[in-house]
This record gives C-alpha cells, structure tokens and sequence, in this order.
C-alpha cells in the first residue's frame, strides 16, 4: 500500500449550463389590519414627528451634506419582518435594521423633498379605490397593505436609534467623551472624508486617524460625548450606524517557566530547510524575538515589522519592565509544532516555511481604540511589500476579550473578510485566527457547558478565516507538586479555555465557528474539586521571548492551537504551491475528524435534542474536528481526494433587461467525476464506505447592519453542492437542481438521500460547506456528479452596482474512503484522468 501519494486534480471534468434556482425562499405573510384605525394611527405618528422635527429646528441649520432630511425609525409588528425593499428606494434611505424582542427596528432617512412621499402612501392605503386587483382566492389588499400592515409604530430617530450595538452598551453618562465608531454612506458629491472631518468639528469631537472603506460605508472614529454626538443627524444625511469603538485587544497568553537552556542548541542543531522556501508563517500578535537562538532560523530583523515604526519589532526582556512574548510563544508553534515532540529527539528536522513577524500591539500601555481592522491589514500589506512573492499564511491570536459582537461581523472582522477575499488587490489571502479563551475555569461545572456558554471573541466570526479552537489529548500528571490533581477535561474532548458560537445571538446567519480545533493544552482538578489549575505539565512547550536563561515557555489555548494549525496550513501550502488559499483552507477542514470522544458527547446530545440541535452544538462547540495534516497533504491507495479549482459567474443581467432589474442566477457546473465504478461494485455489500464533499469559497462583506437578508446580506454571493444519488438519472439530477432543465415527466428527485451526516439544510452555514455520506460501496458507485450552483447575495441586487459582473473562485473537494487498505481505488482513477487528459490532447492536435 502506498500511502503518500499526491492528491489527484479533477478540475476540467465538468460541463456547464445556464442555471436557475428550484428553490424558493420563505416569507411569512403580513397579517392584515383593520384599514381604517391602523391607517390613521400611523398617519397621526407620523404627521406628530413632522411636527416635533419642525418645531426643534426653529432655526435652519446649516448641514455639512448637501442632503438634507429626517431621520425615522420604522418598528415592525411583532414577529413580522418589514420589506426592507420599500424603505430603501428613491424615496427612503435604509440605514440599518435589527431585531428586538421579535420587531424589526428600521432606521430609515426621509429627504426633505420626499416629506410626503410616506404621507402619500398612508392615504393611498386608506383609500379602497386604491385597492389592488383580488388574488386567486378573490381577497384584494389595500394598497401598500405590505410595508403598512407590517408597521406597528413610527417615530422620529434619537441618537440610541442608530445604535446597532446592545443596548445596554450605550454610553449612560450623556456628558463624558468617548469613542465612536461611525458609519458614513459613500457620498461622491461631498467627499465622506471632508464630511467626517466637518462633523468632528462641529460636534467638538476628535476624529481619529484611522479609518476603514467598505464597499458602500466608510467607518470612522470620533470622540465625542452622546450630548454632543445628538447633533449628527441634524448635521449629515448620510450617517447609516453607530458602534461602541472597539477596547483595545488583548493577546491571550498564560506562561510560567520551562525546561532547560541547553535543549536549545540541540534542537537548532537539527534544523535545515528544504530549497526554494516560498511560505511563511506571518504572525500578527507582539513581535517575534528573533535572536532567539532557535527563532533566528525562521525569522530575522528583515523579515519583521511593526504597525507604528517607532515600535520595536519585539520586546527585550528586563526585569521590572514591561515583556510581552506572546509573539515568540506563537512563532515556535508555528515553526516547529509543540517542541516537546522534538526536544527529546535527535531526528532531523526540515522546515518548509519560515516565520515573519508583524507587531500590532504596543510595547507598551494600549493603542488609542483606533479600528483595529486597519491596524491588522495595514500591518500585513507592510510585508507583502516587501516580498510580494511569498506564499503567506496569515496568523492572529490577538481577539478583543468583550462579547458584544455575539457572531454579527464587526469593522475589525469585516476588515479581515474584505482583505482575504482579494476584491480589491485582486490576491487571496489565507488567515488564521484563535477563536478567544475562557480564562475563568469553574471547577463545579462541566467544562464542555461552560465553553457552550462563552463566546467566541472578534475578530473571530470572520467569514473567509480558519477560526480555531482548542481541544485536548494531555492528560498526564508526572509534577510532583500537584500530586492527587487531576486532567479536568478527559482526552480528546473540548479544551476547558475554548470558545464556542453556541449561544451567539446571530447564529441563525452566521457560519459554524470554530471551523476546526487543535491542540490547547488541558487544566488541572484539584483532589477536593474546588479549584482548576494551569500548569506545565498540561501544556505545549515553545519558545520564549528571550534571548538567553529561560528560554523555553509553556503554550496554551485557543492561540496555541491557532499556531499550530497555521503551521499545518504553511506545510500544505509548500507542499502544494500551485493551490489557491480557498483549497488550503478546504484540505484544513476537510481533512478534520471528531474524536471518539467527541462523538460520545454527540451521542448525549442526540439523547435530549433533536438531531438538528445536536448536530448543530458539536459543530459550532468543536468545528469540523481534530486536524490531520497527513490526510490533509496525501492521499492513499484506499483513501483519496479529488480536489477541482474552478471559476463561476453567480449572477448575469439578460441584454434586454432594464438599467434597475435585479440580476438573475447566471450558471451551474456539474462535475462528472472519474470514479472507480467496477473496484466499489467489486467490495462486499456489507462493507462500508465514506464520501466526504468540501466546497470552499471567500466572499465579499458588507458589514452594515441593514437585515443581514435578501439585498442587505453580509456575504457578497453563495455556492452550494448537491451530489448525485444512488439510484438517481443524471437527467433527473439534473432537473432536480436546476429550473432550466427539461424533463417533461419530473416529479420528484429518485433515489435515497439518507446517509448524509449533515444534509442540504444544516451544512449550507458560513463559506465553506463540508458533508460526509456513509453507506455501501454499491450506492457509493452511483454518486459519481456532483453540482455546484450559486444562491443569493448582495451583488445579486442592484444596490450592489456592477459587482453582478464578477466571476468568483471556488475549491471543490471529493474524498474516497475505502477501509480495506488493500483495495487500491486511486490507481483507477488516475489512470481515468490520464487516458483523459491524453484524450483532449488528440482533440487539440487533430482540430
């Protein structure tokens, strides 16, 4: 058997189609009211805050945009949703929505010239001549019945109304300076920086001097107090939202001394590198000492930078001054792996990447609560200048410790998004971020509940990120200082510091997070169970900071584990150069498995929830699993993976459409795989077999809380797949998928959809979608085509201006497992790519 071959690349063996979707979205119905008394109710609310706007501003204000107009804030009936597309139109802004206690809360801004235009609306829906023509079961609505029927109450905007953080986060002293993160719509006519600058002035506020662009909003910083602050919307008519400026983040880092100086020099000894290093490891975090005897072979003073340039790149270790090392701690993780794996060695090793360093925290006090976002990828577009041709795998294990974001993206997890999706630059990034630790350990709870309870920390929600979380295999004791103390979490299982998105407040949209897990490091449980422990002896050994004495360190956590899988991610992307950082980030989670552990605990949840719920806790408590970068760089003659990287155009505008139609769904491409027909048929009927399916894509963001739904969605396109089924016709398949597809008979899709972990509703979360089938090898010999197809997004809509144009990337990966290792499926399906591939080449040479 051989069991490091390379993965097999399946990427022209498709077809593809125009395509529509079969799929229709659901959308509860507006109840109806009485006409009259709801009618003239709002009609009363609103003529009253035309009233109250009037009176306030007795004196014409001189406004710094050339649009002027009322801000209003829309609440919806309870459990109703508002249609979005009637507020944000020619007559309306939309500039955010939220939910509460189960209403939609609109912001909206009236222009003074379209005062009427709602006015106009209210009366037309009074009015029963106005009445629309009757449905199918002869019932006519009111005109507008939907956008008014769905209002419970209208009311001029405050200052909190643009207030998209919770609640209880706004500033309670109306007088005391704070910052503020606001967010500007574009404005091309007066410049959103001279508009900023301008309301700074005039709010005696403070801008600060960093700001972040997105596609249709600028976010800015101003300090300022709320009394003050209140003018803006008398002031500008493009502010859309404001924030509470983010706290300055904090790495996560818990160190005590370790081992001896003299490893060092053992270890450096048996360190070289493999010819032509193109990938590096770029950390984010406090600077890397590289003089470090044993970093000073993965690092150097050229190879690291600093946000400010009058930071040091690291900091020297004096006693009874200010050291932070996290950095270092980081960068032997991502080098080498837990070092205690090789100190006790004498085997060689060979590296395949280096290591950079990028400074974005201070050495000193905290930064100003600049946006983070823009500290993060203005530090990391300081080392691809410098060498713009190296294959970086992008490392932060720096998040900010409050919770407020609850997985709704942020300026700083947004900013992330934007930078990796190459929309702007036109290059793809791979990142990797921890997803935060729970550092107050009960010792009277279950740790798998209390990592249910604490949330993963921004900028960890990130859409097109690897988010990482911890698990443990450490469970041995051998400190004779904590004689009787035990491993608190049993191996295998969730580390106790982990994070997880179970009790996210937005996780109906976001992505399951983490997206895999790995080695965290464990606690200590005292022999009375009341108190919980970190010590070196559950811990990863790394290196420290200094330059001579201690020069080991103990690592741990969600930031160990976030190294460690960036270092997977260095291997797979020398090893493999050619791939794009979508596939990468594909083989990482693809790759993963959960541990038999894990699957216990999976099996108490089935016991009290329904599959769904259950289903959904493991994924978004531990990911997709445990990293196996061996399955994830090879395949074996048993095992193997099919990896297609390939191009989509979502969205198309047909050529006789008008200039303000909605694009539509534009293709499909329909995979037709090699697959082993004759070997799978040959394998006894009891035996079973696995199929894994990854699709891995990055989207473009728009952060700006305005529904998160339809037109206002935060991700700028999504594919899905489907695969085909035992039993199923390619024919039928097709139609199955596609609306486009003729099949004058179809009724239905054949065959049987069962074996799937996940299935087509749970595993569509987030960028990437990962399912794994199980069942025989005779139905797994039928599942040879599988579809990629586009749904919606942002840029499916107009709002979105030409973004429809654009083609998107995709990785699509296919795994085989057979688990007789004595059946060698790969050779088959190579040599069908081979015959293949010489096949197209006759095509070329005799056309």
């Amino acid at each position: 058997m051989v069991s490091k071959r390379k993965h097999l690349d399946v990427a022209s063996f498709f077809i593809e189609e125009n395509f529509k979707s079969k799929r229709t979205g659901r959308n509860p119905g507006v109840p109806g009211r009485n006409r009259n008394q709801h009618g003239s109710h709002l009609r009363g609310q609103y003529q009253n805050l035309i009233d109250a706007y009037d009176q306030k501003r007795e004196h014409e204000v001189d406004t710094i945009t050339d649009d002027s107009g009322i801000y209003v804030e829309i609440i919806s009936v309870d459990g109703c949703k508002l249609p979005l597309d009637s507020l944000d139109n020619r007559d309306f802004k939309l500039c955010s929505c939220q939910m509460q206690e189960n209403k939609e809360f609109a912001l909206v801004f009236i222009p003074e010239d379209r005062r009427d235009t709602f006015l106009k609306k209210i009366q037309q829906y009074l009015d029963p001549q106005k009445d629309g023509k009757p449905n199918k079961d002869g019932v006519s609505f009111p005109r507008n019945h939907a956008l008014i029927d769905s209002i419970s109450e209208i009311r001029l905007a405050s200052l909190e109304s643009f207030w998209t953080d919770p609640p209880e986060l706004f500033p309670t002293d109306r007088d005391n300076d704070v910052w503020w993160e606001l967010w500007l719509k574009k404005n091309a006519i007066d410049g959103v920086e001279n508009i900023a600058a301008s309301l700074a002035e005039r709010v005696n506020g403070r801008l600060g001097n960093t700001s972040i662009s997105f596609f249709n909003s600028f976010v800015v910083l101003i300090k300022s107090s709320v009394r003050n602050l209140e003018k803006a919307p008398e002031l500008i008519s493009n502010l859309e939202e404001i924030r509470k400026a983010k706290d300055t983040p904090v790495p996560i880092l818990s160190s005590s001394p370790k081992e001896q100086q003299e490893w060092l020099q053992s270890i450096s000894d048996r360190v070289s590198f493999s010819e032509n290093i193109t990938t590096s490891v770029s950390i984010l975090d406090t600077g890397v000492n590289y003089n470090n005897m044993l970093l000073s072979k993965v690092c150097c003073d050229d190879f690291a930078v600093s946000w400010d340039p009058d930071w040091p790149k690291y900091d020297q270790y004096q006693p009874l001054t200010p050291f932070n090392e996290h950095g270092s701690l980081q960068a032997g993780l991502a080098a080498f792996g837990n070092l205690m794996d090789v100190v006790l060695k004498n085997s060689a090793i060979q590296l395949s990447h280096v290591i950079e360093s990028a400074r974005i925290l201070p050495p000193q006090g905290n930064n100003d609560p600049l946006l983070y976002g823009a500290i993060t990828v203005g530090t990391a577009y300081k080392l691809e200048v410098d060498r713009p041709d190296l294959n970086r795998v992008y490392s932060l294990a720096v998040t900010s410790d409050h919770e407020r974001e609850s997985g709704r993206p942020s300026s700083w997890s947004a900013e992330i998004d934007q930078f990796t999706s190459g929309m702007q630059d036109g290059k793809r990034r791979l990142f990797v971020i921890s997803a935060g630790n729970n550092l107050d350990i009960r010792p009277d709870q279950d740790y798998w509940d209390q990592v249910n309870l604490a949330q993963i920390e921004d900028p960890a929600q990130a859409w097109n990120a690897i988010t990482v979380g911890a698990y443990t295999e450490m469970t041995t004791n051998d400190d004779p200082y904590f004689e009787g103390w035990s491993p608190f979490a049993m191996e295998g299982d969730v580390a106790p510091s982990s994070r997880s998105s179970v009790n996210w407040a937005w996780r109906r949209q976001a992505p399951f997070k983490p997206d895999v897990v790995a080695e965290g490091g464990n606690r200590l449980l005292s022999p009375d169970r009341t108190e919980v422990s970190n010590e070196d002896t559950v811990g990863l050994l790394t290196t420290s900071g200094r330059t001579t004495g201690q020069v080991f360190e103990r690592g741990s956590d969600t930031s160990a584990a976030c190294a460690l899988v960036s270092r997977c991610a260095a291997q797979l992307t020398a090893e493999y150069p050619e791939f794009w950082p979508e596939t990468i980030r594909g083989l990482i989670i693809h790759s993963a498995e959960w541990t038999p552990r894990m699957m216990e605990r999976f099996g108490l949840l089935s016991a009290v929830h329904s599959p769904k719920v259950a289903k959904e806790t493991l994924l978004r408590t531990v990911g997709y699993g445990v990293t196996n970068i061996d399955k994830a760089r090879y395949s074996a003659d048993h095992a193997l993976t099919l990896i297609a990287e390939g191009e989509i155009q979502p969205f198309i505008k047909p050529q006789n459409a008008s200039a303000s139609s909605d694009p539509k769904l534009n293709q499909m491409k329909l995979y037709q795989l090699p697959w082993p027909l004759t070997e799978l048929q040959n394998l006894p009927p009891e035996l079973e077999v696995k199929l894994k399916v990854t699709l891995s894509y990055f989207i473009e963001p728009n952060p700006g809380r305005r529904g998160y739904r339809t037109r206002y969605s935060y991700q700028s396109h999504g594919l899905r797949f489907e695969t085909i089924r035992p039993g199923q016709s390619l024919e039928n398949f097709r139609a199955y998928i596609n609306g486009l597809a003729n099949m004058d008979d179809y009724d239905g899709p054949e065959g049987d959809s069962d074996g799937w972990f996940l299935g087509d509703q749970l595993r569509t979360r987030g960028s990437v979608h990962s399912d794994e089938w199980t069942g025989s090898a005779q139905d797994l010999a039928d599942m040879h085509t599988i579809a990629v197809f586009p749904v919606g997004g942002w840029w499916k809509y107009k709002t979105a201006e030409e973004r429809w144009e654009n083609r998107v990337r995709f990785s699509l990966l296919v795994s085989i497992e057979v688990p007789d290792e004595n059946v060698d499926i790969y050779s088959v399906i190579e040599n069908q790519i081979q015959v293949a591939i010489e096949n197209q080449v006759e095509i070329e040479i005799t056309t």
